[in-house]
């Protein structure tokens, strides 16, 4: 029997004709995820996935990849708002933020980087709405009107490529349609939450289509400081507008604009001072600069800092899709477009209870992306694509004409009371003066080129053979600047000199190339189950550590990585396919693997020689009775160094080499725990003309450390993390109750050393970041 040609009937059968591929492949996005109930099954069976996780619309279970994909009215019942929220029902994605929303950072099989670095570029491409963006925290948080989510897990780097060493995540909003409709949305909640979205669609012309959405949020602060502003609060708006066409009965088009805009108080680092620097602090307080420590548990979301964060971004982004169908050719453009600009002013960057520094990070960017794909569109035994991809990327962090680090009104004292206390002597000026300033200007220029193609070719009625290749060429130009401007000049301790010292800047320009592929052996055992075989090479290029800091020239540039995948997997369909169990074995090696640190009062990124990753993933969805359904998802993943000579120090422990380095090799990957599940139980019941659902989900995160050095004291305890959500809807109305974090668990996202207070006392003080505590609220939403 040929499994991909029944497939593939299935789906014409539900009216995928040419205007719904382009939905699905072109106007969705690269990889959007549909529903279709085929008529052949039993009354009572789960629905019928389709995705286009190979860039062509297929079953989930004749795709031999391995994929978690969510569908719009899941994604609803889950109260779907950002990546977050889908990393709580896939175990193999791990999502982590600190001090911006730009600093999102996403991990796939373990596998990820720090986001604080802006040019240092993620290990998860992705794609929204079918273009590829240039950091994990762009356009996420004011999503609305989400048709799909899709996570690809493992290296794709055949037909995704760039920065796809790790996986893909792939949003796709709806397309306009002829339809005239609409929703409107009310969302309030704890911690003073409010939230509305909504979408107006419709016909414009007999061959055109609108649609715009809107979003807006806004939450009071979640985190407590007893002696300066609050910080963690929320305040964003978001707008898309669309436009699709039928240029002819072959070419079609959809244009995509966003727009979105944040203004609010970030989150801040909860801080556990050494008694070395209480007593500093008490110190400066009695002489009548700042406050004494009084609150020194990490956990409890609330701080002693006499500033906050100050965030504002302001972003345009754009996709335009062309599609040619006919003939039995397929041919996609897709055209991306994406422009930023954010300030984040931090006020009491130091983190301690008195006035003494102020950063401003000024940062801007711009990219642009081009896509073409050719394929074969034919239900024979052979298929095909080729494609080019092409990007550019712009990028500066810091103003020429505004000082990114100042120094504050208590400096002074802090310089007498260390100096009292080391030599005996009040050296007011040990660490500088009020006014001294440092400047940073980096600039990141970079563009990439890419050829690839695939070929399919079914052996047997049972057996099927994929063969990927793609050439892939980066260049880089990277430059920094540093310049202080002080009182007294760059003498003693001074905190501006040590960041921004002078005759340190830096200019460097570099290319990489580097063929990659994949060959994958499918066969089917029969209607309901396949099993494969993948083997996959990866590769991601070198660039540049521009962070501010005493950096020799030597150690700004990192080396390329390259990435070997081995994978064999299953998609399978029992009990009367009311059960679906897809699986993957997976061994993935890292050379070069290129890993960033917090050194001294920056991230700065290196190569570890070898990582190795081994891993087993379970997926799983249940129909156990006409009402009730489970989700079952589990993910063991062992990521360790398998050789890393370069690591950081953590605290307390002794270099290995003359670099002041330590040897972290067959040490586990930092924010890599090695067991994470989730579970899930909906039931859905017809009631009063609507229905009646209700959903729990739980995650298990196990045992895991939270600090890229790989500190023992960051190494946390396994926790659970539960969800709920219940409501009823009919065609007009959904009124939902929802609770996150139900159980209010305390759990950590990062440790790290604190900024000042780790030059007072060698980095026994630390800055803890914590998960969003529980929350809760109402949401209504009416169609029309």
């Amino acid at each position: 029997m040929n499994i991909k040609k029944a497939t593939r009937e299935q789906v014409t059968n539900k009216g995928l004709s040419r205007p719904s591929i382009l939905a699905l492949a072109i106007g969705l996005a690269t990889s959007p995820v549909v529903m279709a109930q085929s008529g052949k099954s039993p009354a009572l069976a789960l629905e019928e996935v389709v995705v286009t996780a190979q860039k062509r619309a297929e079953s989930l279970q004749d795709v031999p990849v391995s994929v978690d994909a969510m569908s719009g009215d899941q994604l609803l019942k889950a109260g779907f708002r950002d990546v977050d929220d889908v990393a709580a029902q896939v175990p193999s994605l791990i999502v982590t933020s600190n001090l911006s929303p730009l600093n999102a950072s996403f991990r796939i099989r373990r596998i990820g980087n720090e986001g604080n670095i802006p040019t240092f570029e993620p290990d998860t491409a992705l794609i929204i709405d079918g273009a590829f963006r240039s950091r994990s925290g762009i356009g996420l948080g004011e999503l609305v009107d989400v048709q799909s989510v899709e996570v690809l897990k493992g290296p794709q780097s055949t037909l995704y490529g760039k920065n796809a060493g790790a996986g893909v995540i792939s949003i796709n909003t709806e397309a306009p349609s002829s339809e005239f409709l609409g929703m409107g949305e009310i969302g309030l909640g704890s911690d003073n939450l409010q939230q509305f979205k909504g979408y107006i669609n419709g016909a414009l012309t007999d061959a055109v289509n609108g649609r715009i959405s809107f979003s807006s949020t806004r939450r009071d602060h979640m985190i407590d400081n007893l002696i300066g502003p609050d910080g963690d609060s929320q305040d964003g708006q978001a707008v898309r507008v669309q436009l699709s066409a039928d240029l002819t009965d072959n070419w079609s088009s959809r244009l995509i604009i966003g727009h979105m805009k944040r203004d609010m108080n970030t989150m801040l680092g909860d801080t556990w001072y050494s008694p070395t620097v209480v007593a500093i602090a008490d110190a400066m307080a009695q002489l009548g600069a700042g406050h004494p420590v009084t609150n020194n548990d990490p956990s409890d979301r609330i701080i002693e800092q006499v500033g906050t964060n100050d965030f504002e971004q302001d972003s345009t982004d754009a996709v335009l899709h062309f599609e040619y169908s006919g003939d039995g050719i397929l041919f996609n453009s897709i055209t991306g477009y994406e422009d930023y600009e954010s300030t984040n002013i931090m006020y009491g960057v130091e983190q301690m209870p008195s006035d003494l520094w102020i950063f401003n990070d000024r940062q801007e960017g711009s990219s642009f992306s081009q896509e073409f794909r050719l394929m074969s569109d034919t239900d024979d035994n052979f298929s095909w694509l080729v494609g080019t991809f092409y990007y550019q990327n712009e990028f500066s962090r810091g103003d020429k004409n505004t000082p990114e680090f100042e120094l504050q009104s208590d400096v002074d004292t802090l310089g007498a009371v260390v100096g009292a206390a080391t030599i005996g002597t009040p050296m007011p000026t040990l660490f500088g003066s009020p006014g001294d300033t440092g400047d940073v200007y980096a600039q990141q220029d970079s563009k990439s080129f890419g050829l690839f193609g695939t070929v399919g070719i079914n052996l047997t009625d049972d057996l099927k053979v994929d063969v990927g290749l793609r050439y892939s060429y980066d260049k880089k130009d990277g430059k920094v600047e540093q310049h202080t401007t002080t009182e007294l000049g760059c003498i003693l301790n001074n905190l501006v000199c040590s960041i921004t010292p002078d005759a340190s800047d830096f200019d460097d320009r570099d290319s990489w190339s580097a063929i990659t592929g994949n060959t994958t052996l499918s066969w089917y055992a029969n209607d309901t189950t396949m099993l494969y075989a993948t083997y996959s090479r990866g590769f991601k290029a070198g660039g540049y550590s521009l962070q501010w800091g005493n950096f020799s020239e030597e150690a700004r540039p990192f080396d390329e990585e390259t990435i070997q995948n081995f994978e064999l997997g299953w998609k399978a369909e029992l009990w009367d396919m009311r059960a679906r169990i897809n699986g993957s074995v997976f061994h993935t090696e890292y050379e070069d693997f290129q890993n960033a640190t917090f050194v001294g009062l920056a991230f700065a990124v290196n190569n570890a020689e070898k990582v190795i990753v081994d891993g087993i993933e379970l997926d799983s969805t249940w129909l156990l009775t006409e009402n009730l359904s489970a989700d079952i998802n589990l993910a063991y993943i062992d990521a360790k160094y398998d050789e890393y000579t370069g690591g950081q120090c953590a605290y307390g422990r002794t270099s290995d080499n003359a670099l002041g380095q330590c040897d972290l090799s067959g040490e586990n990957l930092p924010f890599a725990p090695k067991l994470t599940g989730n579970l899930a139980l909906e039931w859905n019941q017809t009631l009063a003309d609507g229905d009646f659902y209700a959903r729990v989900d739980y995650r298990y995160t196990d045992r895991a450390n939270y600090s890229s050095e790989l500190d023992s004291r960051h190494e946390e305890d396994a926790y659970w993390v539960g969800n709920f959500r219940t409501g009823w809807r009919n065609a007009t109305w959904d009124i939902a109750a929802w609770a996150k974090n139900i159980n209010d668990e305390v759990y950590y996202v990062q440790k790290t050393a604190s900024p000042l207070a780790s030059k007072l006392d060698g980095g026994a003080s630390f800055q803890a970041y914590t998960g969003t505590p529980r929350t809760y609220g109402v949401t209504v939403r009416v169609n029309f």
